[in-house]
C-alpha cells in the first residue's frame, strides 16, 4: 500500500500502531517516511547527481572516487566473509529437568497463506519441550481467508491459539507482532514465519544460552535453505545465507560486536524486548530496526548453534520483491538510527562500523551505479580521464565477477551443491544484476511506497 494512503489522517490506522508509535517517539520510522522528508531525500540526490556532472573536476571527481571506494568496502567485506574462520561454541549438555526450564510464547505471524505452514506446524509440534511450557500465536487477519482456510485444514494443538487482527494499516509484520506480543505469556519470546522449520533441539538450546549468559542476550539461531538445488537463483540465496549466518555473523558473534537480527529465529526475554521498546510497524524490515534498539539497551546478541531451515524465493521476480523490501527496509532504519548512534556508548566505534558500514555501502550503489554512469556519459571530462575511469571500472566489474565466482565455487562445494565452473560463473553474474535491479527498485519505493509491503510468495 502507498505510504500517502497510510498516512493520511482520515484513514483509520491500527490502535496498536499508534500507541507504538506514542512509545517509540523519534525512534519510529513513521518520522522519516513522511512525504515532506521523502521528496527533500529525493531533491539532494539530483543536485549532487546535477552538481558532479557539471563540476566534473571537483565535486564530481569527488562523488566518484567516493563511489569507487564504496565499490571496495563491498568487495572487502566479501573476502573478509570468506576468509572468517571462527566456529560457534557448541551449547552445554541438553539433559536439563524439564521443570527446570523456562517457558516460551512463539509468535507465528500469517498473511495469505496456504499449505505450506502445515510444515511449519509439524515442525513446531516436534520441537523437544515440554508443550505446557509453550505458547504459539497464531497471527491471522480476520478477513485473511486464504490462511483461514488452510488452518482449518489441520487440528491445532492445544497449546496453539489463534489471534485475530483487525486488517489495518500499516500492512507490516511488525504489526502482527505486536498484537500477539500483548498476549504474550512466555518468559521468553520467539518469532517463526510461515516457512521456518527449526530443528527439534532449539528451544533446548536457546533455554540453556539465555539461561546461561552472564547478562541480558538475544541469541538468533542461523537459517539454512532448504530449496538450494532448485534453480541458479535459490543456489546463489544458499550462498548467501552461507556466507551471512555460518561466517559474517559468527565472526561479529565471537567478538561480540553488534550485528543485525534475522526475521525469525531469534529468542529474547520479554522484559529486554519491551524495555527496547519491541516493534516498529512503520518499518518494513522491523528485525534490523529492532537490532539497534536492543544493542542501545545493552542486550548483547550472538549466534546459537542451531538451525531453521526455510525456503526461499525461487523466481526472479518473487526475489526482487523481497530483496527490494529488505533494501528498502535497511534504508529506513538507517535515517531512523545511523546518527543517533554514532556515540552511543553500547556501539562504540568498532561496533558501530560492523554494524552499520556494510549496510550504508549496500543502500549508496543504487545512487553511485547511476551517478558514475552518467558522470563518465555527460561530465565535461578529457578523453584520456574519460578513458581511465571506465577502464576502472570495467576492472572492478570483473574483479567483483571473479571473487564471485571463485567463493561460489567454494561455498556450493560447502552446501554440496554440484555445478559446473562455467555454469556457477553464469550464476554469479545473473545474480549480480538482480542485485542492481533490487536496488534501483528499493530506492524508488522508498520515495513513492516506503510502506509497501511485497509479500515472499513461498
Amino acid at each position: 500500500m502507498d505510504s500517502s494512503t497510510v498516512l493520511t489522517p482520515s484513514i483509520p490506522i491500527d490502535q496498536q500502531a499508534q500507541q507504538q508509535v506514542s512509545i517509540l517517539g523519534s525512534k519510529s520510522a513513521l518520522h522519516k517516511i513522511q512525504l515532506s522528508g521523502r521528496m527533500f531525500n529525493l531533491f539532494l540526490w539530483i543536485v549532487f547527481t546535477i552538481a558532479g556532472i557539471f563540476l566534473p573536476l571537483s565535486l564530481g571527481l569527488g562523488i566518484f572516487i567516493l563511489g569507487l571506494v564504496n565499490y571496495l568496502i563491498l568487495l572487502s567485506f566479501r573476502l573478509g566473509n570468506f576468509f572468517s574462520t571462527k566456529h560457534p561454541t557448541p551449547p552445554q549438555a541438553l539433559a536439563v529437568p524439564d521443570h527446570q526450564l523456562p517457558d516460551f510464547s512463539i509468535i507465528f505471524p500469517l498473511k495469505n497463506e496456504n499449505e505450506v505452514i502445515h510444515q511449519t506446524i509439524q515442525a513446531l509440534q516436534a520441537l523437544d519441550y515440554p508443550a505446557e511450557l509453550i505458547q504459539v500465536i497464531v497471527v491471522v487477519e480476520d478477513s485473511d481467508q486464504v490462511t483461514r482456510s488452510s488452518l482449518q485444514q489441520i487440528k491445532l494443538p492445544a497449546h496453539f491459539e489463534v489471534l485475530d487482527i483487525p486488517e489495518m494499516p500499516p500492512f507490516t509484520k511488525g504489526r502482527a507482532l505486536l498484537h500477539a506480543l500483548a498476549l504474550a505469556k512466555g518468559t521468553y519470546i520467539t518469532v517463526y514465519d510461515a516457512e521456518s522449520r527449526p530443528e527439534p533441539q532449539q528451544l533446548r538450546k536457546a533455554a540453556l544460552s539465555l539461561m546461561n549468559a552472564s547478562g541480558e542476550t538475544c541469541c538468533q539461531a542461523k537459517i539454512s535453505i532448504s530449496n538450494l538445488q532448485e534453480n541458479w537463483i535459490t543456489r546463489n540465496f544458499a550462498g548467501e545465507y552461507y556466507e551471512w549466518y555460518e561466517q559474517h555473523l559468527l565472526e561479529l558473534s565471537s567478538a561480540n560486536l553488534p550485528f543485525g537480527l534475522g526475521g525469525n529465529s531469534f529468542f529474547i526475554s520479554k522484559k529486554a524486548l519491551i524495555d527496547a521498546g519491541a516493534w516498529d510497524p512503520f518499518n518494513v524490515t522491523e528485525d534490523a530496526d529492532l537490532s539497534v534498539r536492543l544493542v542501545q539497551n545493552g542486550v548483547q546478541l550472538s549466534i546459537l548453534d542451531s538451525y531453521t531451515t526455510e525456503t526461499c524465493p525461487e523466481q526472479a521476480r518473487n526475489w526482487i520483491n523481497q530483496r527490494t523490501r529488505w533494501n528498502k527496509g535497511l534504508f529506513i532504519t538507517q535515517l531512523v538510527h545511523l546518527k543517533r548512534t554514532l556515540f552511543d556508548p553500547h556501539f562504540k566505534l568498532s561496533g558501530w562500523l560492523s554494524f552499520w558500514l556494510r549496510m550504508i555501502c549496500a543502500s549508496l550503489l543504487p545512487f553511485f551505479n547511476i551517478y558514475v554512469a552518467l558522470y563518465i556519459l555527460l561530465g565535461d571530462l578529457p578523453f584520456l580521464l574519460s578513458a581511465v575511469f571506465s577502464l576502472i571500472l570495467w576492472v572492478l566489474l570483473g574483479v567483483n565477477l571473479l571473487l564471485s565466482w571463485i567463493i561460489n565455487i567454494i561455498t556450493y562445494r560447502r552446501l554440496g551443491i554440484s555445478q559446473s565452473f562455467l555454469l556457477t560463473f553464469w550464476d554469479s553474474f545473473r545474480y549480480l544484476f538482480l542485485h542492481i535491479i533490487a536496488g534501483y527498485k528499493s530506492f524508488w519505493e522508498y520515495f513513492i511506497a516506503p510502506l509497501q509491503w511485497n509479500k515472499t510468495v513461498h
